[in-house]
């Protein structure tokens, strides 16, 4: 398959911390064209194609190709749907959507169409996530705390803000990259609302299949923590910045064995260039490997946030 172009839609932070420096690397992308209605630098960029201020014109505008979605929350069903209609493969920023329903009737969408649409899930693409990392482990202790100014749309209900959908995809997902599995219990404890009850930090306790546990607490208002400790008999792992290791950071893990200590040290690497691959492995090949991802984190976010309501 020839290389194709993509078309970032949104130029959030995260797009030009993550998104836009990894594109260099993948020999399947041609180019990258932007659409962004407030306009901005991208900087320097060797692949860096059309500008656009208007995504619908620049979507109906494009043959089809890769779109990359990093718009606000509440505009990602929008955006996709129409992108999907329009023939192109997606990608979209966590969390893709804000409900099951809505998730469940655009991976039906994307079927339908013979397109790739993916969740932009990349942390767990890290080579520190390797198979072997969990062989034993039974219970998982994450901490993800990364605060969030009150200016955000983060602590916009009508943005699609909240801390279940900010950082609820690394709990939804958790289970799964460890394991494979998706949670049969589910509690939760909000801990710290907006005035007008939006949840910003949460504690989480999910059981799943064969006695294995997660404990969580997650959210944007207490000090910066990434952080996660893996526990099984007679071991123990202490992974640092799983859910969001720099390009450049050697993961150290830190791994106990029947009282015995040990580092292993993971070389660099780039989680979101590892996952555009992915991607774009599934678009050469027809696979539709990212439904079955994208639909279990809905799911299990789904049973977070109807927990908190009980």
């Amino acid at each position: 398959m020839p290389a194709v172009r993509l078309l970032l839609i949104g130029l959030s932070r995260f797009a030009r911390r993550r998104v836009l420096p990894a594109t260099p690397a993948l020999d399947g992308i041609e180019a990258v064209d932007v659409a962004s209605a407030h306009g901005g630098a991208v900087g320097e960029l060797p692949k860096l194609g059309r500008r656009h201020t208007d995504w619908r014109a620049a979507l109906d505008g494009t043959e089809p190709a890769l779109v990359y979605v990093s718009t606000v929350n509440s505009t990602h069903a929008e955006v996709v749907r129409h992108a999907l209609r329009r023939g192109h493969h997606v990608v979209v920023d966590k969390p893709a959507f804000l409900t099951l329903d809505t998730a469940e009737e655009l991976v039906a969408l994307a079927r339908t169409q013979a397109r790739v649409l993916a969740e932009a899930t990349n942390y767990a693409f890290h080579p520190m996530f390797s198979p072997d990392l969990t062989k034993d482990i039974t219970k998982a202790v994450a901490v993800f705390t990364p605060p969030v100014p009150p200016e955000d749309f983060r602590h916009d209900r009508s943005s699609g803000g909240g801390a279940f959908l900010d950082t609820g995809p690394y709990f939804a997902s958790l289970g799964r990259v460890l394991w494979g599995v998706e949670p049969d219990d589910v509690h939760v404890i909000v801990g710290d609302r907006t005035p007008d009850g939006l949840e910003l930090a949460y504690s989480v306790l999910a059981g799943y299949p064969g006695g294995r546990t997660i404990v969580g607490q997650f959210g944007f208002t207490t000090h910066y923590r990434n952080a996660l400790q893996l526990l099984g008999p007679g071991v123990a792992v202490d992974v640092p910045r799983p859910f969001s290791a720099p390009p450049d950071l050697t993961v150290d893990l830190h791994i106990e064995v029947d009282g015995k200590h040990q580092t292993r040290s993971v070389p660099p690497a780039d989680s979101m260039e590892l996952f555009l691959a992915a991607v774009l492995d599934a678009v050469r090949e027809g696979s539709r490997e990212f439904d079955a991802a994208l639909l279990s984190d809905a799911r299990t976010r789904d049973r977070v946030v109807r927990a908190a309501g009980k």
